[in-house]
């Protein structure tokens, strides 16, 4: 576990932009594609999660329902950060079972990744 926090040290080093290519990365090979698919996942979810919450807020969501704005928003915000939760310790799991091997790291950026891009069309379908 304390590898991973020094990866995660290492990944914010450098911009978090969805613009950073490999030479930028201070990873090697294959984790630097990976935290560049992870930034760009990470944006395209916090891009949606704002899209909805400004569709809340502007009353969009609840208009011809019986469901309350705050309400809504109250739900969505809560959902979301038991959601975050949930992935980081299922990615701490996953990284525990791979913790063996040389790819554990990988592994666990994968999980990410993964789990984010399913969250992101989670909330497209729903809201």
């Amino acid at each position: 576990m304390r590898r991973f926090l020094v990866l995660i040290l290492c990944c914010s080093s450098f911009s978090l932009s969805a613009e950073n290519n490999a030479e930028d990365c201070m990873l090697f090979g294959y984790l630097c594609e990976l935290e560049a698919t992870f930034v760009s996942a990470d944006k395209e979810l916090n891009d949606v999660y704002k899209h909805i919450m400004n569709r809340i807020n502007s009353g969009e969501l609840s208009d011809g329902t019986l469901v309350d704005s705050a309400e809504l928003k109250q739900s969505l915000l809560s959902s979301q950060r038991s959601w975050l939760k949930f992935k980081e310790s299922n990615c701490d799991a996953f990284y525990v079972l791979n913790s063996g091997g040389r790819q554990r790291n990988e592994s666990r950026m994968e999980c990410e990744i993964e789990m984010t891009k399913e969250r992101t069309k989670y909330l497209r379908r729903w809201y």
